[in-house]
């Protein structure tokens, strides 16, 4: 058992007063007892419980030799040094330091040494105590792997040595093992040249002790031959007994110098060895690179998430969509305004038309009026029956005018048939009502080319067969409806027409005119209300793709890759069904207003030509009554047709225009669906790249799991070792200056 030096158990006695002691001790005799001993083994060992059966030190003496036992296994022989009787008093106090130096050796190398490190740099901050403590770990270490390789010695020779020895964990116990032995001996061999040359400078002494003395005997010989004999004996005495010691000193020189070469050849062995560990060390050096490349690299992975994070682009683009969801929001409710404004109005339009009902109602008591007054007009024609001769001279004259008319030119002479035929436009707007046979050369001719079409198409399929009578009958619907369609405009226009005359003529004409030129402005106003309310509910559906693209984009950003991917997919799908939709609806709009356009158009170059004939005939009826007669009815009724022509010519003109203006804006909404497609694909180029970051961000942040695992596996792994030091800053070096497993 070594003793301690007075600075390592003062260092000693300061760290025991780290722990909850009933008093402070000043130096190693206030531990004699062995009542502050018992205190700390209770601080480390919970399981302690002293029972003083044979006193309080031997009692802490075996608590010790339990607890070196289930942690450190290596420092048993320190705690058998101490060499503690039962029921001792007190112990020497080079046993109470050595038991006091095996509990900080506990402490410091046991499984719960985070706390007593922790404890240590708390608590304690004189430099030169931390030193003599480092230097007591160290050495405590030392005996501890010493003892367990004595330990494995004496396993080894009682049991065969496993042959499934980790070769690392073999090798790395020879290097310390080495060390230690080369630092033993390095120190011995040390000593034993202090002492050959201690010894060498003792031999050189006596040497000239000798010379001096053989000089001093000659003196004396020369000086007393012969009275000197008893001096002589005694000096020859005294000169056997240096001889003695010369020789003895000589052989002490050759036991050195054979011992100081024994020890050469084992610093030639240990240099050798030395060689090897300092090539171990190279590869720990390597391995301390390459795990600062990979603490390195996982800085910089660090960096790279930080900087990802830190992207402030991600967040700009959510505080847009924000913006753009209240600019939405907004506009909703600007439509939603828009909406009740539109019910208001609709409303409105409701109440009007119930008072235009009213005003039909009136109008239907005004044409019985009229037909009263019709029946009065019938009876007072019967009672002016007396003014006969009057009429037959009226017939005369009209007669007369006729024949005038029959006898100008080709053009000029007006049949029945002619007249009939001049005027096939009324007739037309006459008989549209009627239930006339259809023509049956032209039904027979339509359907033999069906009979034909159906005979040439025998042989493909069932399907096409399908199709085309399905393609003639919405043909013939198509075909029935625009008849029907026709009649009724005519029919409309008509009425429009009478009910002109009819204002024309009553007695309330400018109440009925300023109520249909408001029924003429509401029914503007609700046209102009309808473009509107189609125009801004285009806006909102556009509103709503983005709206939903918006949401979709801040979901995504949640989500995983994958799941936001098929979620994108859903929702571009979903917007180009939308866009499709709206564009297949304008197409047809387009291609409904287009036939309406082309019969309209039909509808106004027959009227022209009507006119034109019209024209024509009055032209030869005013060449005919050059005489400067007056007109006949004839000719009044062709003036009231050519200007009932002109007022359908300005409402056909005014249809062309509403049509051409309703073709200008569906094609505006074609266009601007167009462009919502090329939106849309600019949309997807720019969420192709978001998907591209979000994959970079996933693989950096892969990378970084997957360094942060190896580095983890590499601590556990490190941990499983049986050398594996027990401190805290012991684990931090040994994480970091790790070797490699061979």
């Amino acid at each position: 058992m070594v003793p301690l030096s007075e600075g390592a158990q003062a260092a000693l006695v300061q760290w025991a007063n780290t722990f909850p002691l009933d008093k402070k001790a000043e130096s190693i005799a206030d531990f004699l007892d062995g009542h502050l001993l018992s205190q700390i083994l209770q601080d480390l060992d919970s399981s302690f419980d002293p029972n003083n059966s044979e006193g309080t030190l031997y009692d802490v003496w075996k608590g010790i030799n339990r607890l070196v036992y289930h942690e450190c296994p290596g420092l048993s022989g320190k705690v058998k040094s101490a060499d503690i009787r039962p029921r001792a008093k007190e112990a020497k106090p080079e046993a109470i330091s050595q038991l006091l130096s095996v509990l900080f050796a506990i402490a410091m190398l046991g499984s719960n040494n985070e706390r007593y490190v922790m404890r240590i740099t708390t608590d304690i901050s004189d430099k030169t105590v931390l030193f003599q403590l480092q230097r007591i770990t160290q050495d405590m270490k030392s005996a501890m792997d010493e003892g367990e390789v004595t330990d494995q010695e004496e396993g080894n020779a009682d049991v065969s040595h496993d042959a499934s020895h980790d070769a690392d964990l073999a090798m790395e116990a020879d290097n310390i093992r080495l060390r230690s032995d080369l630092d033993k001996k390095g120190k011995l061999l040390a000593d034993m040249e202090t002492r050959l040359g201690h010894l060498q400078e003792s031999y050189d002494d006596l040497k000239d002790e000798v010379v001096a003395k053989g000089r001093e005997l000659e003196a004396f010989h020369s000086a007393q031959d012969g009275a000197g004999k008893e001096v002589i004996r005694s000096l020859e005495l005294k000169l056997r007994e240096q001889d003695e010691l010369i020789a003895n000193q000589e052989a002490q020189a050759e036991d050195d110098r054979i011992a100081k070469e024994r020890l050469a050849s084992e610093l030639t062995a240990l240099k050798i060895k030395t060689q090897k560990l300092e090539a171990l060390d190279d590869e720990v050096k390597e391995l301390r690179f390459k795990n600062e490349e990979l603490s390195r690299k996982a800085n910089m992975v660090e960096r790279y998430k930080q900087k990802l994070e830190a992207q402030s682009t991600l967040s700009k683009e959510m505080d847009n969509l924000l913006y753009e969801k209240e600019q939405m929001q907004r506009d909703l409710i600007e439509y939603e305004k828009v909406l009740k404004r539109n019910q208001a109005l609709e409303q409105t339009n409701e109440q009007y038309a119930s008072k235009l009902r009213d005003y039909e109602l009136q109008y239907v008591e005004l044409d019985a009026q009229r037909r009263a007054l019709h029946d009065d007009t019938t009876q007072l024609r019967a009672r002016l029956a007396s003014l006969d001769a009057q009429r037959l001279s009226d017939e005369r004259l009209i007669a007369e005018l006729q024949d005038q008319i029959n006898s100008g030119t080709g053009p000029s002479a007006m049949s029945p048939d002619a007249v009939s035929a001049g005027f096939s436009l009324e007739q037309e707007l006459d008989s549209a009502g009627s239930s006339a046979p259809p023509n049956l050369s032209l039904e027979v001719s339509r359907l033999k080319a069906e009979n034909n079409l159906l005979r040439s198409g025998m042989g493909s399929a069932s399907e096409n067969a399908r199709l085309r009578q399905e393609l003639e009958e919405e043909r013939r619907q198509r075909e029935r409806i625009q008849a029907t369609y026709n009649e009724t405009f005519e029919k409309h226009q008509l009425a429009e027409a009478q009910v002109s005359a009819l204002i024309g003529s009553g007695g309330e004409n400018e109440v009925l005119g300023n109520l249909k030129i408001q029924i003429a402005q509401m029914t503007h106003e609700l046209q102009t209300e309808k473009r509107k309310l189609m125009e801004v509910q285009a806006q909102l559906a556009d509103k709503d793709r983005e709206l939903l693209s918006a949401r979709t984009d801040l979901s995504a950003v949640e989500k995983d890759s994958v799941n936001a991917l098929e979620e994108l997919k859903s929702t571009d799908q979903l917007i180009s069904a939308s866009v499709r939709e709206e564009l297949e609806a304008a197409r047809q709009q387009i291609k409904n207003l287009s036939s309406d356009l082309e019969n309209r158009q039909t509808s106004l170059i027959n009227a022209l030509l009507e006119k034109d004939k019209l024209r024509k005939e009055l032209d030869e009826a005013k060449e005919g009554r050059q005489d400067g007669a007056e007109p006949t009815e004839v000719v009044q009724k062709m003036q009231e047709k050519i200007e009932k022509l002109r007022s359908r010519l300005k409402e056909r003109q005014s249809q062309l225009e509403k049509s051409e203006q309703d073709k200008y804006d569906l094609q505006r909404k074609l266009k601007a669906a167009e462009g919502g497609e090329a939106a849309a694909a600019q949309k997807a180029a720019s969420d192709n790249i978001i998907k591209n970051l979000q994959r970079e961000n996933a693989l950096i942040a892969t990378a970084w799991y997957d360094l942060t695992s190896r580095i983890q596996s590499n601590h556990v792994v490190l941990q499983r070792r049986n050398e594996v030091p027990k401190s805290w800053l012991g684990k931090q070096r040994q994480m970091v200056n790790a070797t490699p497993r061979r």
